[in-house]
C-alpha cells in the first residue's frame, strides 16, 4: 500500500475553497431544482410512493406503502387490486432509506430532497479526501469537479426520490477503508451498503473483488466482502423478498432479463443458471446493441476524460453493476442520467483516482488539462439540455422542434389549481389521484394511481372503492400535441373520469382550471348532481 507521505503528498484532509464552491454549489442548485420540482408539480410517481413509504414507516408500519402496491407483480401482472397493507420490501429491501423517516416530522415532504442532494453532496468530499491523500491538489480537485459536474451524478441527483443516493457515499467508504486498512470503518461502510438495497451487493461484491486482485495487504478482507456479499443477496432475494411476494421473479427479472430467462419464472438463482447455461446468448446481450453501449461508456467517462476506459482498477471496481447494465433489457438500462448508473459512480472516479496515482507525469502536460476543461464542459452542457428528468423545464423547452415549453409562471398557475382540488380531500381519506398529483397526495394510509386503479384492498382483503378521484387532465395539455405519453395519458383520464360520472358511483364536486374532483356518493341524493348536469359544469366529463 502506497504511504501518501511518501509522495509528498498530505495526509490531511483540508478542503480548499475550490472544493467547497464545487461541494456547495451543487448542493445549492440541486436543493433549489428539486424544490421547483415538489412546487411546479415535476416530482411524479416515485417520489409519491417513497414519501408514503417513509410515512408508514414514522406511523410504525416500515416499508408499508399501497403505491408500491400498484407497481407489484401480482397487480402489475396478475391483475390483483393494490393492497393498503402491502410492503416495499417485496421489491426493494431499502432498509437504510427508512433511517430517513424521522426527518418527516421536521421537515415533511422537504425531507426527501434534503437527504438526496445531501448524500450525493457528502459523497463527493468523500472522494476529495481520497484523491488528495493520493494525488495532487490541482488534480483532486479536478476529479472532485468531475463528479459534481457528471451526468451520472446531475441526473440522479435531479429526479424522483430513490434509494440508490447512498451508493457513491458508502462504495467511496469503502474502498477508502480498504486503501487505509481501516477495519472499523470498512465493517460499518459495508454493512450500512448492503442494506441500501438487495442489488447493493452486487457493488460490494466488485469492490471486494478489486481488493481480491489488486490489493494483496487486504486480500483476506477483500475475500470476506465478496463472500459477505454473495450471500446477503441469495438470502434476500431467495427467500426474504419472496416471503413477500412474487414482484421479483414475477416483474423485475422479467422485464431486465426476460430476454436470457426465456419467460421462465424463478429468481436470482434460476438466473444466473440461465445465463451459465447460454454463453453465446449471454456475449450477445452485453455488446448489443453496439451504438448504445459504445455511447453509454463514452457518456460515462467523458466528465473523466475516458480515463476509466484504461483503468483496470476502474475496470474491477464496477465489474458486477457495469455488467448487469450492459446485459438488462430496457431504455433505462444505459441512460447515464437514471438512479441505476449511481452503482458504477465508485468504481468510476476512484479507478481514474488510482490510475492518475499510478501516471503522475501525465498531468503535468498543458493540452491534457485543457482537453480535460472541454470535456468536462461539453458533458455538462449535454446534460443541460438534456434536461434530465424534465427537472429544468422552465428553463429548458420539452421540445426544440416542435417548440414546446411551459413559462414558469403557467407553472405556478397549474400549481395553485392543483392545491385547490387536493385540498377538498380530507387528511385520511382513501383517494385515486393523477401522477402529478400524487406527492400531494402520499401522506396517507390509501393512495393508488389513477386512471388505472380506483379500488383497492382493505387490512381484511376485502374490495373497498376509494373516497375520492383528484385528476388534472388539463396539466397534459401543453404537452399532448406532441408526445404521445401525454397524449394517451389525457385521453384515458378523460374516458375514465366520464366513465365514472355516469356510472352513478361518483359526484362532482370541482372542476376548475384543468383539475377535476370526484367523491363517491353518500345516500342522501340532495347532495348530488345529476349526471348530465356534471357534464355540462365539466368538459372534461365529455
Amino acid at each position: 500500500m502506497s504511504d501518501p507521505s511518501a509522495t509528498g503528498l498530505s495526509s490531511r484532509w483540508t478542503l480548499p475553497r475550490s472544493v467547497i464552491a464545487l461541494a456547495g454549489g451543487f448542493f445549492v442548485l440541486c436543493l433549489i431544482v428539486q424544490i421547483w420540482r415538489l412546487v411546479s408539480l415535476s416530482a411524479t410517481y416515485d417520489q409519491a410512493l417513497f414519501l408514503q413509504e417513509l410515512w408508514s414507516t414514522a406511523q410504525g408500519r416500515p416499508f408499508e406503502s399501497s403505491l408500491s402496491s400498484v407497481l407489484s407483480g401480482p397487480v402489475k401482472v396478475g391483475g390483483e387490486l393494490p393492497r393498503i397493507d402491502y410492503l416495499h420490501l417485496g421489491q426493494h429491501a431499502n432498509a437504510l432509506t427508512l433511517s430517513v423517516a424521522p426527518l418527516l416530522f421536521l421537515f415533511g415532504s422537504w425531507a426527501l430532497p434534503l437527504v438526496q442532494v445531501s448524500a450525493l453532496t457528502a459523497a463527493g468530499l468523500v472522494l476529495w479526501r481520497v484523491a488528495s491523500r493520493r494525488l495532487p491538489e490541482s488534480l483532486a480537485t479536478r476529479i472532485t469537479a468531475a463528479y459534481y459536474l457528471s451526468g451520472a451524478v446531475i441526473g440522479p441527483a435531479l429526479e424522483n426520490f430513490h434509494d440508490l443516493i447512498w451508493l457513491p457515499l458508502l462504495g467511496f467508504l469503502v474502498v477508502e477503508a480498504l486503501l487505509e486498512n481501516r477495519r472499523r470503518q470498512l465493517i460499518i461502510a459495508a454493512l450500512l451498503l448492503l442494506l441500501v438495497r438487495e442489488d447493493s451487493g452486487l457493488v460490494l461484491f466488485s469492490l471486494g473483488l478489486w481488493g481480491l486482485v489488486r490489493r494483496p495487504d487486504v486480500r483476506w478482507m477483500s475475500a470476506g466482502l465478496m463472500l459477505m456479499a454473495f450471500c446477503w443477496v441469495l438470502l434476500i432475494t431467495g427467500w426474504i423478498q419472496p416471503a413477500v411476494d412474487s414482484s421479483l421473479s414475477d416483474r423485475f427479472l422479467q422485464e431486465k432479463f426476460g430476454h436470457l430467462i426465456k419467460g421462465a419464472s424463478g429468481g436470482t438463482f434460476a438466473l444466473m443458471l440461465s445465463m451459465l447455461s447460454q454463453p453465446l446468448a449471454l456475449l450477445q446481450a452485453i455488446v448489443s446493441p453496439p451504438g448504445s453501449t459504445l455511447g453509454f461508456l463514452l457518456a460515462l467517462s467523458l466528465p473523466l476524460l475516458f480515463i476509466p476506459m484504461l483503468s483496470v482498477d476502474a475496470l474491477l471496481l464496477m465489474a458486477v453493476p457495469l455488467f448487469i447494465a450492459l446485459v438488462s433489457q430496457g431504455r433505462s438500462a444505459l441512460s447515464v442520467t437514471l438512479r441505476y448508473v449511481l452503482a458504477l459512480v465508485p468504481g468510476l472516479y476512484l479507478g481514474a483516482v488510482l490510475w492518475w496515482q499510478a501516471h503522475p507525469t501525465v498531468w503535468s502536460r498543458r493540452w491534457i488539462r485543457r482537453c480535460w476543461t472541454g470535456a468536462l464542459t461539453l458533458g455538462l452542457l449535454l446534460t443541460l439540455v438534456g434536461n434530465p428528468h424534465r427537472s429544468l423545464s422552465a428553463l429548458v423547452p420539452d421540445s426544440f422542434s416542435p417548440w414546446v415549453h411551459v413559462p414558469p409562471a403557467d407553472m405556478l398557475d397549474r400549481r395553485a389549481a392543483a392545491l385547490e382540488a387536493v385540498a377538498m380531500v380530507p387528511n385520511q381519506a382513501s383517494v385515486s389521484a393523477d401522477t402529478p398529483l400524487l406527492p400531494l397526495l402520499a401522506q396517507r394510509d390509501v393512495a393508488v394511481r389513477f386512471p388505472k386503479h380506483i379500488q383497492y384492498r382493505d387490512r381484511d382483503g376485502e374490495p373497498q372503492s376509494v373516497d375520492w378521484v383528484v385528476a388534472f387532465p388539463g396539466f397534459y395539455s401543453p404537452l399532448a400535441p406532441v408526445f404521445d405519453l401525454e397524449h394517451n395519458m389525457q385521453r384515458s383520464i378523460r374516458r375514465e373520469l366520464k366513465k365514472l360520472s355516469e356510472s352513478g358511483d361518483y359526484q362532482l364536486v370541482h372542476c376548475r382550471q384543468g383539475t377535476v374532483v370526484l367523491q363517491r356518493k353518500v345516500d342522501d341524493p340532495a347532495s348530488t348532481l345529476n349526471r348530465a348536469g356534471s357534464a355540462r359544469i365539466c368538459p372534461w366529463l365529455n
